[in-house]
């Protein structure tokens, strides 16, 4: 963890350390998500279009697989009912 201490100017700003900008890579106009959490202010650099891309992009992959799996599944299951079924 790294910190720095900051003042909060007359309107309410603050100024981020050039070390912490540094370490995450933070340049002007880039956008930042300010929150609190457990009664602390948290600032955390915003994802980029591409990155949001991505992660949607991954998101729908890993979705996409998961529904083959579960109808791979459900057809196995569907065939041991009617198996079951005409047993009867």
């Amino acid at each position: 963890m790294y910190e720095s201490i900051t003042v909060v100017g007359e309107r309410g700003q603050i100024t981020i350390p050039k070390s912490i900008r540094e370490i995450e890579n933070l340049k002007p106009k880039d956008k930042v998500i300010v929150k609190i959490e457990n009664k602390k202010i948290v600032v955390e650099k915003a994802l980029g279009k591409k990155q949001k891309e991505e992660l949607i992009r991954e998101y729908y992959q890993k979705y996409y697989e998961l529904e083959k799996k579960i109808a791979k599944e459900w057809e196995h299951v569907s065939k041991e009912a009617d198996a079951m079924l005409d047993d009867y």
